[in-house]
């Protein structure tokens, strides 16, 4: 951009250069015009001509001729030419160093390594050129010299020529005198008019130069401002386009939300069936327990009730054979005693009342364990209800518990997934999008450097044009003028020395100018340059820091996730261990309730022995002693009747309920 905006100014000078060489090759231009093109004049023509920019100037003495010698740093050819241009003979010999050439000259002077100090560089240079001669032919060649050449403070024979002094004669004549005083009056009148008209031209070139310096900085604004345009545009450009790639995943999220919730949907309606499946099965499960326990306590109840038939059986037999030997031993007693039958009555009535009485609590305790049985049986059959309905209420959460954790790990692991891979297209879409500004960056660059290559080509081709054109235009005015120049040199060395001098003052400050601008713009393409490096640097900072944080939120959210079901598989493992553990404890209750159970049934069986064992005991013993009675009723002697002690006693003895 910078060179396509200093073309039109380069092409400006170049045609200004043009005028001004056509305007000093006119025919119609008086003798001074030509004898200022062949001092000083003649050097910045050549410098205004050549490519180069000429960057130092300075006179030097060699050999008794005074030179001026310029220096030229060329950027394109990477060579710094020393010039060194005669006065007299118009004559230029030159001097060429490339870079590392011309750096490798000062390493054995620490003042002068600095690159920066060129005026230095160049004084050294100069102070120590000298010419030596080629071949036979004695040609010169300008070189460097290893000490510095000595110069001449002046001539005595040079000193002093100021116009070239006439043959002198023994006399002159009037006609002579006044010839020559003409001639010098009118030689101080065309030197007068020879300074004006330079300075009138050097001021026309500086204004020149001062208008093409404002156009420049008026197509820098341009420039500035049309880049500026241009990365408003960008800005906005890269923010809709920005919005666009925002408004698309928007509308993605969109859609794989509703793709979620039609799923979770599909899901919760699967789940739902699953469950009322489930519910159901568990609901047949348990009717069909509850009608096995139903069938289990009815055989059970029917066993008890056979039990107790054939109980009541028992009893009704012994309670016959009783009846049957106590109807034997009132016979026995209605023969023994019949002389005391009031007294057996109150015996016999008594007798019936206690038995009576024993009947009635016999049955009312059977009563009693009946009722007892059924509170037993119904309290086992609520509790083992109660029992069962803990158990399922327990495996319903339990079911109701995983799949609800099932169901969030399933979104978790949705919602992971779908992150990574938006996080995956966007990376993608970025580096797309970076690769395709890379290539058009590039493709652009391509064209421009094309273009400036042609251009380039078609400047140099018209610059060999003109040095060719030039080259023979010279040729051909310096054999016309040579001899001319050769009259006029010694009149007017020290006019043009003095000449030589205010021009190199205008030259040095059109130079310092020129550095000056040239300084200028090197440090705002530097400060361009640094904007654009940190630009660059922290947007690649941008990028890397993105980068960074989204691997650590990355790497936070799958350490989170990772934490969470160790901490789920955690719990659940505790879960289980607490389930194995009640399991255990009911298990081992279970296991105590039945041996408890089974202690109690064998205490109860002993006891039941042990009073079996009494029974039969009362009952032989009883049997022996109404044996024993029956004997003694069936001896001869008579029985007296018993004492009132004794008969107590047989009473009280008689009194004895039979036992059941």
């Amino acid at each position: 951009l910078a060179q396509a905006i200093l073309a039109p100014a380069a092409r400006a000078r170049v045609s200004w250069q043009r005028r001004l060489r056509r305007s000093r090759a006119s025919p119609g231009s008086d003798r001074s015009s030509h004898l200022s093109r062949g001092g000083m004049a003649a050097a910045t023509g050549d410098e205004q001509e050549e490519g180069a920019p000429l960057v130092f100037q300075r006179g030097k003495k060699l050999n008794d001729e005074y030179y001026i010698v310029s220096v030229r740093d060329s950027a394109e050819s990477t060579c710094v030419k020393f010039s060194a241009y005669e006065l007299e003979t118009s004559e230029t010999f030159d001097l060429s160093y490339s870079y590392a050439d011309f750096d490798a000259l000062f390493k054995a002077h620490p003042e002068l390594v600095n690159p920066t100090n060129k005026e230095g560089r160049y004084d050294w240079v100069i102070d120590r050129l000298d010419f030596t001669s080629e071949g036979g032919g004695g040609v010169k060649r300008l070189t460097l010299a290893n000490e510095p050449t000595a110069e001449e403070e002046g001539h005595e024979g040079k000193a002093s020529i100021g116009v070239p002094k006439p043959v002198q004669r023994d006399r002159l004549t009037y006609v002579e005198r006044v010839r020559i005083r003409q001639e010098a009056e009118k030689l101080e009148e065309k030197r007068a008019a020879n300074i004006a008209m330079k300075s009138e031209k050097n001021r026309k070139a500086f204004v020149a130069e001062l208008q093409e310096k404002r156009k420049l900085e008026e197509l820098k604004a341009q420039s500035r401002k049309q880049r500026i345009d241009e990365e408003r545009a960008e800005r906005r450009e890269k923010a809709e386009m920005q919005k666009h790639i925002t408004e698309e995943r928007q509308k993605r999220y969109e859609e794989n939300e509703k793709k979620r919730e039609d799923r979770i949907k599909i899901l919760e309606e699967e789940r739902r069936k699953r469950d009322l499946a489930a519910i159901q099965e568990l609901v047949e499960a348990a009717a069909q327990k509850k009608a096995a326990m139903a069938k289990k306590l009815e055989d059970a109840r029917l066993r008890k009730k056979e039990e107790e038939d054939a109980m009541q059986a028992d009893l009704a037999a012994k309670k016959k054979l009783e009846q049957k030997v106590e109807s034997k031993r009132e016979d026995a007693i209605a023969q023994r005693v019949e002389r005391i039958k009031q007294a057996e009555r109150e015996y016999l009535s008594l007798r019936e009342r206690q038995i009576q009485e024993i009947a009635s609590d016999k049955a009312a305790k059977e009563e009693r364990k009946q009722e007892y049985l059924r509170e037993k049986a119904s309290q086992r059959a609520a509790q083992l209800r109660e029992k069962h309905e803990k158990i399922e209420a327990w495996e319903q959460s339990e079911d109701l518990r995983t799949q609800n954790n099932m169901k969030k790990e399933h979104a978790r692991n949705m919602l992971m997934l779908d992150h990574i891979e938006s996080l995956r297209q966007q990376f993608s879409q970025e580096q797309a999008l970076a690769a395709a500004r890379k290539e058009a960056a590039l493709e652009q660059r391509k064209e421009r450097e094309a273009k400036e290559a042609e251009e380039l080509a078609v400047t140099n081709q018209k610059k060999a044009e003109l040095d060719r054109k030039r080259q023979e235009s010279i040729a051909h005015r310096e054999a016309s003028r040579h001899e001319k120049n050769n009259q006029y040199c010694m009149k007017i060395r020290d006019m043009k020395t003095a000449q030589a001098l205010r021009v190199r003052e205008a030259a040095d400050a059109v130079e310092e100018a020129r550095e000056k601008t040239r300084d200028e713009k090197l440090r705002e393409r530097q400060f361009r340059a640094e904007q654009d490096y940190a630009a660059a640097r922290v947007a690649s900072q941008r990028e890397d820091n993105i980068k960074a944080k989204e691997q650590d939120r990355d790497r936070k959210f799958a350490a989170m996730i990772k934490e969470r079901k160790e901490h789920e598989m955690q719990k659940g493992l505790e879960m289980e261990s607490r389930k194995h553990q009640r399991r255990q404890q009911e298990k081992e209750s279970a296991q105590k309730r039945e041996e408890e159970e089974q202690q109690r049934k064998r205490q109860m069986a002993i006891l039941e022995d042990q009073r079996e064992q009494m029974i039969k005991q009362r009952a032989a013993e009883r049997n022996r002693r109404e044996q024993e009675r029956l004997k003694h009723s069936k001896s001869p002697s008579p029985v007296p009747p018993p004492p009132a002690g004794e008969k107590g006693k047989d009473g009280a003895s008689s009194s004895k309920p039979p036992a059941s």
